[in-house]
């Protein structure tokens, strides 16, 4: 039974996700939308376990991303996950990058209005002196 409230776009992005131990694992998501992804051949440690994870678009879509994730579900294809924070200016990229890809920009439009979406941070570096 589908649980998820978000639509999620069949879309490949490249990435790499760091544990908390600080090893880099490469991957790529089979699917994503505003407030997750599925991420194929990896497995994260089990359901509810963070980490960070950064998707690199190519090609007209050149950008990366930085998200804080929780995994939400595994199985012998990869992790899901539930995306918990990301910058603001990251979150507006991938909103783009989905409108973009979607059969119905709408319903992607619809979710925002909804507030379907994670944590937005302003993670902008601060000089300190």
């Amino acid at each position: 039974m589908e649980k998820r409230q978000n639509t999620r776009l069949p879309v490949r992005l490249s990435g790499q996700l760091c544990l908390d131990d600080g090893c880099q694992h490469d991957t790529e998501t089979q699917d994503i939308g505003l407030c997750g992804a599925f991420l194929d051949r990896v497995r994260l440690g089990g359901v509810g376990h963070g980490c960070v994870l950064t998707l690199f678009g190519g090609e007209e879509d050149v950008f990366s991303v930085t998200i804080d994730v929780r995994v939400v579900h595994e199985n012998e294809f990869g992790s899901g996950v539930e995306f918990q924070s990301l910058d603001r200016r990251d979150f507006e990229l991938l909103e783009s990058l989905l409108e973009a890809r979607a059969p119905a920009p709408a319903q992607i439009r619809r979710e925002l209005k909804q507030r379907r979406f994670p944590d937005l941070k302003n993670w902008m570096l601060s000089s300190s002196g």
